[in-house]
Order: C-alpha cells, then sequence, then structure tokens
C-alpha cells in the first residue's frame, strides 16, 4: 500500500522532483491555511506565485496568478493571499477537496502540493415508523486517492466502535471513502454519534452527530392534546348541564308563578 500510494504521488506530481506533500483534514465549514514552503522568509513579493487546483482528471486550474486571485475562479470570493503567499479559503465545502499546488513562476521542481481533505457528516430521516435516521460520513478528497478499508470508524458516545448491528444501530460498512450509519431504534434520550477517519491507527479527523430523539416528546405532546381536549370537554359539558339547568328552573318558576296567579 505504501509503495502504490508513493507511486501515485510521483504520477500526480509530474515529475516533481523535491516537491513537498502536504495533506490537510478538515471538517466543512472550516477555515483552511496553506503553506507555500517554497517562498523564502526575505521574500517581500507574491508576484511571482502560482496556486493551482486541480480534483480530477477534468484539468488544472489556476486559482492565483502572478500573486493575485483569479476573479474568474469559482471559489474567487472564499481565497485570500497573506504576506507569506500562504492561501487561504474560508468557509469551505465538498467542492473544495482536491489537490493545490503553489507554484514559483512556471517551474514545477519546487511545488508545493496540499490535499485538502473534507469530512462530512449528514443525518437523513428514513421512512421507518418509529424514526429510523441514517447517518452518511463522507471524506472528499482528490479522486486518485481511495480510501482504506475500515479507514472511516463509527464510535457511540461511550466511545465504544460500532462495527456490527445490534438492536439500536445497522452498519453498512464502507464504501471508498463513504460510510452510512443507520440508527433503526430510537431511545428516550438524545445520543452522540462519532465518525473517525483513522490513516496508520491514527485518527485525522472525526466529526460528531447528536441525535436528538422524538419519541418522548411527540408521546408528551399527545398526552397534553388529550388532557387538553377532555378540560375543554368538560368545561363544555359543564357548560351545556348548567344552561339546560338554568333553563329548567327558569321555565318551572314561570310555570309556577302563573299557576299561582290562576288560583
Amino acid at each position: 500500500m505504501l509503495l502504490l500510494l508513493l507511486t501515485l504521488l510521483f504520477v500526480i506530481g509530474a515529475g516533481a522532483g523535491s516537491s513537498d506533500y502536504i495533506f490537510l483534514y478538515h471538517r466543512a465549514g472550516d477555515e483552511v491555511i496553506m503553506s507555500c514552503n517554497i517562498v523564502d522568509s526575505s521574500e517581500t513579493s507574491c508576484s511571482i506565485i502560482n496556486w493551482l487546483y486541480n480534483r480530477d482528471t477534468s484539468g488544472t486550474h489556476t486559482i492565483v496568478r502572478d500573486g493575485q486571485i483569479n476573479k474568474v475562479s469559482p471559489q474567487a470570493d472564499k481565497l485570500s493571499l497573506d504576506h507569506r503567499c500562504s492561501l487561504t479559503i474560508t468557509n469551505i465545502s465538498s467542492e473544495d477537496a482536491g489537490r493545490y499546488i503553489c507554484r514559483y513562476g512556471n517551474t514545477y521542481e519546487h511545488d508545493t502540493n496540499v490535499y485538502l481533505n473534507i469530512l462530512t457528516l449528514s443525518a437523513d430521516q428514513s421512512t421507518d415508523p418509529v424514526g429510523g435516521v441514517t447517518l452518511t460520513c463522507t471524506l472528499w478528497r482528490h479522486t486518485y486517492i481511495s480510501c482504506e478499508e475500515h479507514s472511516l470508524r463509527w464510535l457511540d458516545e461511550e466511545r465504544d466502535e460500532l462495527k456490527k448491528d445490534d438492536d439500536e444501530v445497522h452498519y453498512s460498512g464502507q464504501m471508498n471513502c463513504v460510510s452510512h450509519l443507520t440508527i433503526t431504534h430510537q431511545s428516550n434520550h438524545s445520543r452522540r454519534y462519532t465518525c473517525q477517519f483513522v490513516k496508520s491507527n491514527e485518527v485525522k479527523i472525526s466529526a460528531n452527530y447528536t441525535l436528538v430523539s422524538t419519541v418522548d416528546l411527540t408521546s408528551d405532546s399527545t398526552s397534553n392534546k388529550m388532557i387538553i381536549i377532555i378540560i375543554g370537554a368538560s368545561v363544555g359539558l359543564l357548560t351545556i348541564l348548567v344552561i339546560v339547568g338554568l333553563t329548567v328552573f327558569i321555565t318551572s318558576r314561570r310555570k309556577t308563578g302563573a299557576a299561582e296567579e290562576d288560583a
């Protein structure tokens, strides 16, 4: 696997010579700062620095040319360059994952290659009548780089790894850089689930999702509604009885009064 990775980096580096390779791991919404290691501390200008980006075989795009942000780049509004020519991307999303290259002029021998990996964790409500929820954990990265088997791991709030099905969860395994966990039964309290990306037994990035149960809340809500209905019905019935009673009383009084006058 290590030999394959090194070969892969050589191929996508296009003969980069002594290029640097940096792997960054972030969550969606983060701010990322990518250093340009080819810039000497004595440099006072980024006018000869270019930043390039590619995600797959569709091509490489110049996002910074001669120290200036390329305004036609889809990422332009999120990009900035500091005095050391480091590239900053704000509020990153899965679309920003991929390979970023800091290049000095038109020479690539000393490129700085930064691979931005972005972890996302989302939830989808299923059609399960008890409110099942499917969590999807995805590591977005350059399409040339896959994820090793069992590199995405699920943990419960006790930090125990979830590797098999039980009464509460269904683990559907991992397909490349995507893993699903279905919560088949929601307990009566909130629970936190964690997805980790692990490489060489080291956690590179993780994300948490707190599942708030609606089972009891729905039950309480239904109970409250029933109580309100019962109270309302009782008040209504009592009102009717009072009105009927008053009507009977008044009618009776009138009849009694009329009888006394006739006598």
